[in-house]
């Protein structure tokens, strides 16, 4: 049996490819993927829980496949209850996992230590290869600390993924973390990447966004600027170079979370078009409206157009 389907995704505006659905054999069950039904799961992981959606077209080979990454204090689905990521994915086709590291200490929620990179990129090619993943489709996200683990993982694991959307997290050397573009770490290939930046983030820090952007851009040797996007609250940038097939993109934005909520010294460290409560008890980071982008959008909006060459 043979389905198919084509036009032009009115999210993205992008042409697509006709979408063909051909019988095959079902995924099979391996190591710590214990359901392969389409839906929502949760999963444990070398000791992590790894909460994925999987759509039901992703029953055949070939879909694309979303790491998503919370910050301190956070976990996957109050992650993706911002980036809205689960949702994106199952209208165009990739599965999304949404772990949740170890305990942040004190609580509530979780954090990551760089001796958890193992285990996630583990758990993205256990479910890679249950699923049957299309290897040029899969991408990474994360904000804050998952920032800074995207980072990392990008310049560690270049070859696994297609391109990554690291947020509020930059240089982690205030942090304790090594993440990338600094002590001659860079990652294997120049893979696309988008970063968002809050210009009042006073969580990490802008000085510590331009750090590594800059960094990146150089290491790259992206020596052309030009700005896609911008009013009086941001600016969408994109870095690319003459002869380098690659860019790196950046929303610079001006907002703060509310100022009477939990997270309000945190200011601009906040995720802008995040619908989520912004007085919630736990990881209350939308950045307080109106913005003029969502960046769970914008994420899978870069993911589509920037597959693996």
């Amino acid at each position: 049996m043979l389905a198919a389907c084509g036009g032009t995704d009115a999210f993205s505006k992008v042409p697509l490819q006709d979408a063909l659905v051909i019988d095959a054999p079902p995924p099979i069950a391996a190591g710590c993927i214990t359901d392969v039904t389409p839906g929502d799961h949760t999963f444990t992981c070398g000791g992590l829980q790894l909460d994925v959606r999987i759509p039901v077209a992703c029953e055949a080979p070939g879909c694309g496949l979303i790491l998503e990454l919370h910050g301190d204090t956070g976990s996957g689905l109050l992650m993706d209850g911002h980036t809205n990521l689960r949702a994106l994915g199952e209208q165009h086709g990739y599965i999304v996992l949404a772990p949740s590291g170890p305990p942040w200490p004190g609580g509530p929620g979780s954090t990551w230590h760089a001796s958890n990179d193992a285990t996630l990129i583990a758990m993205t090619t256990q479910v890679r290869d249950v699923f049957r993943v299309d290897p040029t489709k899969i991408h990474v996200t994360g904000f804050s600390r998952g920032s800074f683990v995207t980072w990392r993982l990008l310049c560690d694991h270049a070859d696994l993924f297609a391109s990554a959307a690291p947020g509020g997290g930059g240089d982690g050397t205030d942090f304790g973390e090594e993440t990338c573009f600094s002590n001659n770490r860079t990652p294997s290939r120049n893979l696309p990447i988008l970063f968002l930046m809050g210009q009042k983030d006073a969580s990490v820090g802008y000085a510590s966004l331009v750090q590594i952007r800059d960094a990146a851009v150089a290491a790259y040797q992206l020596g052309i600027k030009a700005t896609l996007d911008s009013d009086t609250t941001y600016h969408h940038d994109r870095w690319s170079g003459s002869s380098v097939p690659v860019v790196i993109e950046t929303f610079d934005h001006a907002y703060s979370t509310v100022s009477d909520g939990p997270f309000g010294s945190a200011q601009g460290h906040c995720i802008p078009g995040s619908t989520s409560d912004p007085y919630a008890a736990q990881y209350a980071i939308p950045c307080k409206g109106p913005d003029s982008f969502v960046w769970g959008e914008q994420v899978m909006q870069f993911f589509l157009e920037h597959p693996k060459t």
